[in-house]
C-alpha cells in the first residue's frame, strides 16, 4: 500500500514540478489533481486564530483520500506547508528568518521566545543567510553539509559571533539519515531521543520526528529550509505524503505555492 501510494506521489510530483516550472496547461490537457484548502496563519503576536482562506486551495499531488486529510498552511509573509486539516497554524517573521508551526490546538501565549512544543506538530523554518540567520545556516552546515558549506561556515566563523565549539558537529547516534543530495537530507528522530528533529522547537516526546533540512548555496540567497513532522498514531499515514510532497516544494522558488 505505502509502496503503491509513493509510486503514485512520484509519477503527480513530476507533473505538477512541470506545471509550476513552465506556467499553466490547458483546461482539455490538464488531467484532474486533487486540491487541498489553504489556511491563512496569524503572525508574531496576533491574537487572532487561523482561518480558511475563502475560495482558495492549492494542488496537493496525493491521492483523493489522503488530499482530503490535508491542508496548507500560510504565512501573510513567508512560507507555507502542508499538514493534518483541522489544525492551528501561527508564524513568525524576523530579520533572520521566517517560521511556521501546525498544531492540533492554539499554541497559548506568550509567543516570544519561539515556543517549545512537546505534542504532534508540522514546522517549517526558513534562515536567512543574509542577515542574522547566517549563524544558524553556518551551524546547520557545518553539521550536515561539511563539505558544500565549507566555504559559507568559514565566513561566518570569521566574524566570531559565537563561540567557535559551536560549529563542532553534534553526536546523534540514534538519528537516521538519507542524503538526496550533497545539500539536502532526510531523516529521523526516533522517539524518546534528542537529534535534529529536536534541534529546533520541538521537544522531545513518545513520538518519533521525521524531517528534511536543505542548504541553498547562491549568491546574495544563501538559505537554509527545516522541516519536521510528528504526527499521532492516528494520522501517521500522512506522513510519508507531506515529506515526499515537501521534499519537491522546498526545492521550488515559492515552495508549495508554486504548485497553484
Amino acid at each position: 500500500m505505502i509502496r503503491a501510494s509513493r509510486t503514485y506521489l512520484r509519477v503527480c510530483l513530476g507533473l505538477a514540478w512541470s506545471i509550476a516550472a513552465s506556467g499553466t496547461v490547458s483546461a482539455a490537457t490538464a488531467p484532474s489533481q486533487p486540491r487541498a484548502p489553504t489556511i491563512n496563519c496569524v503572525g508574531n503576536d496576533q491574537v487572532d486564530s487561523s482561518q480558511t482562506q475563502k475560495g482558495a486551495s492549492v494542488l496537493v499531488p496525493v491521492e483523493q483520500s489522503i488530499a482530503d486529510q490535508m491542508a496548507y498552511y500560510k504565512a501573510e509573509h513567508g512560507t507555507g506547508i502542508f499538514a493534518p486539516r483541522g489544525w492551528y497554524c501561527r508564524a513568525w517573521n524576523g530579520s533572520n528568518g521566517s517560521f511556521l508551526a501546525v498544531t492540533p490546538k492554539p499554541i497559548p501565549p506568550p509567543y516570544f521566545p519561539l515556543p517549545s512544543i512537546g505534542g504532534p506538530a508540522v514546522t517549517i523554518a526558513t534562515w536567512d543567510g543574509e542577515s542574522s540567520g547566517r549563524v544558524r545556516v553556518a551551524v546547520v552546515a557545518s553539521q550536515l553539509f561539511s563539505v558544500v558549506g565549507s566555504e559559507f561556515v568559514a565566513r561566518v566563523r570569521q566574524e566570531h559571533l559565537i563561540s567557535d565549539s559551536a560549529f563542532d558537529p553534534e553526536s546523534y547516534p540514534d538519528d537516521q539519515l538519507q542524503y538526496l543530495s550533497d545539500r539536502f537530507v532526510e531523516y529521523t528522530t526516533p522517539a524518546n531521543r534528542a537529534g535534529i528533529g529536536t534541534d529546533g522547537m520541538l521537544d522531545m516526546s513518545n513520538l518519533p520526528i521525521r524531517g528534511l533540512t536543505i542548504l541553498n548555496l547562491v549568491d546574495d540567497a544563501n538559505s537554509l529550509i527545516e522541516v519536521r513532522v510528528r504526527l499521532p498514531p492516528n494520522l501517521g499515514s500522512l506522513t510519508d505524503p507531506i515529506l515526499t510532497v515537501e521534499t519537491s516544494c522546498v526545492q521550488l522558488p515559492k515552495g508549495c505555492r508554486s504548485l497553484q
